[in-house]
């Protein structure tokens, strides 16, 4: 999953997975993965190649009179404005370079990027078409139930009440002994399902006791996702994993029967077609199925509209009650296209681990890049070495960022990375400045009268955003987290041929 706030360092569990090499071979290097993680947006267009040197940033937000602690961020991010949150400047913008509309990222080289992806301990994912390996899924379980123990022992992971673990709940986190043989069994989710990092069924809180941020959730299966149950782990919990994530689930989870042999491909290789918006679909023989945004969905042949459907009690094949255009994963990847699908997120809610249905930074990205059947890692840290890395040093002056930013931008579809939250670069507006698409969680902004150097929550204000919003790269400055743009430690650009 991933730290999902843009805001502050919160580890997370460690992933069951080794993290995934750069796709860009030409770097020869096997980046490792961090720890931490997030869920972000989509990469737009290449505003007028910028000057040598990168237009001045706006000012600051002015510093508060006052110091409230917390306060809701305002409907707007402090200095965007109206068309910065509407597709059409963006589409304005990238309309004179030639390349806006061309593939910045060729079908041939994403089936390589989603291979490598696959690559048994080096990606990201996993193969749920490959025989399972027990012996890894027991290494795995075991480095993050010991993550958790240790947490828990140090009493940084308490209860939703905030008790500390004992007894039985404690001793679940122990070291696991064999495990029995695994039965794995291909299933598909038919409502949101709560993947926990540990096998307990509650949340686990750091003393803050904030229910938003439950470290014991590492991600949330949403409707039509295929499931791959392991094995029954106990009478409340199944093992399982989705292509994405490895856990436990409830057993009492809302899943369709097994997958046949025969649609097991489809479900886990594709082609799909993507939900635009809520729809609801309708089966051959009339039964309506509601299917959530950015859903994707197995293609029914070379059918366009027409798609492979789960229900409690068998599998089905349909269309869009109302004649609704499905979006098909193998179109082109171009910046126009990103684009347009990217702000259809813009205000939806933000949520760790998909808590409340919500979207952290790296589940944004994921689904957004998954309409054009490019399969990014779950976990921020991860899809921050998912393509060709340009690492920034953090004593790199500002004005040697932003041409790196930019030069990045003009070679291909730009993630911007610093510990704990991925965005997508949106480009330059009108007047020059960099902007962001992104989900994240709060910003801070100082008050008057801080001093450099002060702690963090010492005059100062955290703003909660909670919500996918366009940004520039200032948000923070003069505060104990700094600005965007000074915390940045990769980029990260998705291109090929």
């Amino acid at each position: 999953m991933d730290d999902r706030h843009a805001g502050r360092t919160l580890v997370e569990p460690v992933p069951l997975r080794r993290p995934a090499r750069s796709v860009a071979a030409r770097l020869g290097a096997l980046a490792l993965a961090q720890l931490l993680a997030c869920g972000a947006p989509p990469s737009p267009p290449i505003a007028a190649a910028p000057s040598a040197e990168p237009a001045p940033q706006p000012s600051p937000q002015p510093a508060l009179d006052t110091c409230p602690t917390k306060a809701p961020a305002p409907a707007r991010m402090p200095r965007i404005r109206p068309e910065h949150e509407q597709l059409d400047t963006w589409l304005r913008l990238g309309a004179s370079d030639p390349r806006f509309s061309a593939p910045a990222i060729s079908r041939a080289a994403i089936d390589r990027h989603n291979a490598e992806m696959l690559r048994p301990g080096l990606g990201a994912r996993y193969d749920l078409l490959a025989p399972v390996d027990p012996a890894a899924i027991h290494d795995q379980i075991d480095t993050r139930l010991s993550f958790l123990r240790a947490k828990v022992d140090d009493g940084r992971y308490l209860t939703a009440e905030g008790a500390s673990l004992a007894g039985d709940l404690a001793a679940r986190l122990g070291p696991i002994g064999p495990l029995p043989a695994l039965t794995p069994e291909l299933r598909v989710a038919l409502d949101l399902i709560p993947v926990r990092c540990g096998p307990l069924d509650l949340g686990l809180y750091t003393p803050s006791l904030e229910r938003a941020f439950d470290r014991n959730l590492c991600s949330m299966i949403r409707p039509q996702e295929p499931v791959q149950v392991l094995m029954r782990w106990s009478d409340e919990l199944l093992l399982a994993r989705t292509a994405y994530v490895l856990g436990w689930i409830p057993s009492r989870a809302a899943l369709s029967p097994r997958i046949p042999d025969d649609l097991q491909r489809p479900y886990l290789r594709g082609p799909y077609q993507r939900a635009p918006r809520d729809l609801t679909l309708r089966s051959d023989d009339g039964e309506s199925i509601a299917v959530p945004f950015a859903a994707r969905l197995p293609s029914v042949g070379g059918a366009r509209g027409r798609v492979h459907l789960a229900t409690a009690g068998r599998f089905v094949t349909g269309a869009p009650a109302d004649g609704a255009q499905l979006d098909s994963s193998e179109r082109p990847l171009s910046r126009r296209a990103l684009l347009t699908d990217a702000f259809q997120y813009l205000g939806l809610p933000y949520g760790w681990g998909g808590y409340q249905g919500g979207r952290d930074c790296s589940r944004f990205l994921m689904d957004l890049f998954a309409g054009f059947g490019l399969d990014l890692p779950r976990h921020s840290g991860d899809q921050a070495i998912a393509g060709e890395v340009i690492e920034l040093p953090p004593d790199l002056p500002e004005p040697a960022r932003a041409r790196l930013i930019d030069e990045a931008h003009r070679r291909g579809l730009v993630l911007l990375h610093f510990p704990n939250h991925i965005m997508l670069y949106l480009g330059r507006d009108d007047d020059g400045v960099a902007l962001a698409l992104h989900s994240f969680a709060e910003y801070l902004v100082p008050c008057t009268g801080r001093s450099d150097g002060a702690p963090e929550g010492e005059r100062e204000t955290l703003y909660t955003v909670e919500r996918v919003q366009v940004s520039d790269l200032e948000l923070g400055r003069g505060t104990s987290r700094g600005a965007f743009i000074e915390r940045l430690t990769k980029i990260t650009i998705i291109a090929g041929v």
